[in-house]
């Protein structure tokens, strides 16, 4: 099975399981990204999307459904609601135009810092706490074709995380199928239902 159609069945699990046990936190997930999604990402970016992330958007474009947007200085500020959080650590599964915004603010903050390091071109966020400099990134520049998760926050650069979208997916299939499983996401959590919503622990 490609890596791809991993994510996809891994993916598939998650929302069955949702669907199922937490559907207030399944009410949160977008429908399938479009084609015109996925090109404004890529040109949002600046290249294509990988292939891996084109799977995970067209099952579902995030989980921010329910957010809302308030005016802001400068424009609109995003308001996360508590059935977002579908992740371990009480990340959101950012859409398409999340994941644009963020990508595009951390280049312009590492420009401006003059740190090349701090966010490179090739860094995709794709999970990340809703109101702090803490998540998940695809890195699409491996030249091997590899896209390795990274893991960043407000102290530390990127490091590397998981092999690859598929391994941090499937982990959380496991553990929310049969409680148990020792993906490096899940690792250390439990997962119940609160409100219908899936709540880590």
């Amino acid at each position: 099975m490609s890596h791809s159609h991993a994510v996809g069945a891994s993916w598939t699990r998650i929302v069955r399981w949702l669907a199922e046990h937490a559907p207030a936190s399944a009410q949160a997930l977008n429908p399938p990204a479009t084609a015109d999604d996925i090109r404004e990402l890529s040109d949002g970016l600046g290249f294509e999307v990988p292939e891996v992330l084109e799977t995970w958007l067209r099952l579902n474009n995030g989980s921010t459904a329910k957010d809302s947007r308030v005016p802001a200085p400068g424009g609109a500020r995003v308001i996360p609601h508590l059935d977002s959080k579908l992740f371990p650590g009480g990340e959101v599964f950012l859409d398409c135009r999340r994941i644009t915004g963020l990508y595009q603010n951390n280049i312009r903050i590492a420009h401006e810092i003059g740190d090349p390091d701090w966010w490179e071109l090739s860094w995709i966020p794709v999970v990340a706490e809703a109101d702090a400099h803490y998540g998940l990134i695809l890195d699409a520049g491996q030249r091997d074709g590899s896209v390795p998760v990274l893991a960043y926050r407000e102290t530390d650069y990127p490091k590397r995380y998981a092999s690859s979208l598929e391994e941090l997916l499937t982990g959380v299939a496991d553990m929310l199928e049969h409680g148990r499983g020792d993906g490096q996401f899940t690792r250390g959590y439990e997962a119940t239902v609160e409100d219908g919503r899936v709540v880590w622990h």
